[in-house]
């Protein structure tokens, strides 16, 4: 009897064990996730299953759990990591609008894996449909590009009207920018127009409310003229720039929601046949994009 009860103890320590070392492998090596769009096409299809590194940026911890109690933005807290996000990275992060449009908000159980097109100090325009970055050209899904350039400027509302969504700005899919990416620690000059791009950013940081009145920006009583970033901020673009749900609609992404960068895919399965695609296990996500000819 004692020996059988000492084997039984000896199989519930190797699985607690087992267990403990996935965790912990979850937490701050690797994670995994299932594709369900096709906002990354070509590079990532709808049913491909993914391999997230979080250990070249650093794993995210939760600082404490009291976000679980009262529904607020968790806080967060990055291990060194070994590797900056670099341009041209796939990322995944937590979609940034977590109950609606009006403030970024980490959401807990919704995740997106796009391309960093710009990162911290960056200026991106999209011009005629082309994605420049400090005034080079070269980023992202270039065929795309080339073919919305080519397109009749006919789109509806929805999908031609952008980020910060301000007919005084008017910024739209082919004519975007100049977009500068707050640093943190970068020092801004607040006037009508960068609050018009700036405010959900920095009410996010800050939760300051700001108004614009007679050509100024106040919070409350306080004249508001120049404004420190807290944190650094981040330009992610889908390659299928077609249908998707990127920076161009969601605004610049706070590293705080970066998870990790997406480094392979390990299975691929049809989402409508079920099918697998075995040309696509092991297949490394790369940093350009392939032509659709390749």
């Amino acid at each position: 009897m004692k020996k059988f009860l000492k084997n039984i103890l000896q199989y519930v320590i190797v699985l607690f064990v087992s267990l403990l070392i996935a965790l912990l492998l979850r937490l701050f090596v690797v994670d995994f996730y299932t594709i369900p769009s096709d906002s990354m096409q070509p590079t990532i299809e709808p049913g491909d299953f993914i391999l997230v590194d979080k250990l070249s940026f650093g794993a995210r911890l939760y600082k404490n759990l009291d976000f679980l109690k009262n529904g607020t933005t968790p806080q967060t807290w990055r291990m060194k990591g070994f590797s900056p996000i670099r341009n041209g990275d796939v990322i995944v992060f937590n979609f940034p609008y977590a109950e609606s449009w009006d403030q970024i908000r980490m959401h807990l159980s919704c995740f997106f894996v796009k391309r960093c097109l710009a990162i911290p100090g960056d200026t991106l325009q999209i011009k005629q449909g082309f994605y420049t970055v400090n005034g080079q050209q070269g980023f992202g899904n270039l065929y795309d590009q080339q073919m919305l350039n080519s397109c009749p400027d006919d789109f509806t509302p929805e999908i031609y009207h952008t980020f910060p969504f301000d007919a005084r700005i008017g910024w739209n899919i082919l004519r975007f920018g100049p977009l500068y990416l707050p640093r943190k620690g970068d020092t801004l000059p607040i006037d009508t127009l960068s609050y018009r791009i700036y405010h959900k950013m920095i009410r996010y940081e800050s939760h300051l409310s700001l108004e614009e009145r007679d050509g100024q920006i106040w919070s409350g009583d306080s004249l508001i003229e120049h404004y420190t970033f807290h944190s650094n901020w981040y330009f992610m673009g889908g390659d299928n720039i077609w249908n998707s749900q990127d920076s161009r609609y969601l605004g610049p992404i706070p590293e705080e929601f970066i998870i990790g960068k997406a480094i392979l895919i390990l299975t691929a399965k049809d989402p409508e046949t079920r099918q697998y695609r075995w040309n696509r296990f092991f297949t490394r996500i790369r940093k350009e994009v392939r032509s659709p000819f390749e």
